[in-house]
């Protein structure tokens, strides 16, 4: 009985070997397909520099990290948008414009903000990221909180809403009042805004979409 067992396994085990032994010699004849390091498409966009200027420009995204960008036909190398150097800047990377902008009420600091609306009112979105730390063998803390404003005719940005626990801040009830404020030139949208029991980012987008809707209408 164990003779039938044992050239059962003398053959399985020659075949691997042999299998072993051509894969080997392919290989080392260059035979063995190689894998080959694409560049990434350029991402195109624009910058505006501190001057006014708009200069076209590539973008790339790393894995980590934020966007770089460079001049097109330039041979500097990529660097990350500074408020220092920009006003504003947009990559079709995700179709977007980020707008360097202060919210504090004294108007220094700009930070990058992304604008979601554009109109007569603009909504912006701030994304702060913490770093976490361990502590005690475990990881804690981390994650990245966001924050919502607004605002009319260019003036100073408001906040409206945020992901995080507004301790001392103010109420949803205030900054809803706030915001009806904003788009009370249409009495229609400000009656329906007043009526609205959802606050959240997808309904704020919704009447700050269709106030400016009808300012253009009204504009033309």
């Amino acid at each position: 009985m164990l003779k039938p067992v044992i050239m059962s396994i003398s053959k399985t085990l020659f075949a691997v070997i042999a299998l072993s032994i051509s894969f080997c010699c392919v290989f080392g004849q260059g035979k063995f397909p190689k894998v080959i390091d694409k560049e990434d498409p350029k991402l195109t966009g624009y910058i505006v520099n501190t001057k006014g200027d708009t200069v076209q420009c590539n973008f790339k995204k790393p894995a980590l990290g934020t966007l770089r960008y460079k001049p097109v036909n330039s041979t500097e190398k990529f660097k990350k948008p500074s408020t220092d150097d920009l006003k504003a800047y947009y990559c079709a990377w995700d179709s977007t414009m980020y707008e360097a902008l202060p919210i504090d009420t004294d108007g220094y600091n700009p930070v990058f903000l992304k604008r979601l609306e554009s109109g007569t009112i603009r909504l912006y979105e701030e994304d702060v990221v913490s770093n976490g730390y361990f502590m005690n063998g475990y990881y804690t803390g981390g994650g990245t909180n966001t924050y919502f404003y607004v605002s009319k005719d260019l003036a100073s940005l408001k906040e409206i809403k945020s992901n995080t626990l507004n301790i001392g801040g103010e109420s949803r009830k205030k900054r809803k009042a706030y915001l009806m404020g904003l788009i009370a030139d249409d009495p229609d949208l400000a009656k329906q805004f007043d009526a609205e029991q959802d606050y959240d980012l997808k309904t704020l987008r919704h009447y700050i979409h269709d106030f400016n809707l009808f300012k253009s209408a009204a504009a033309k």
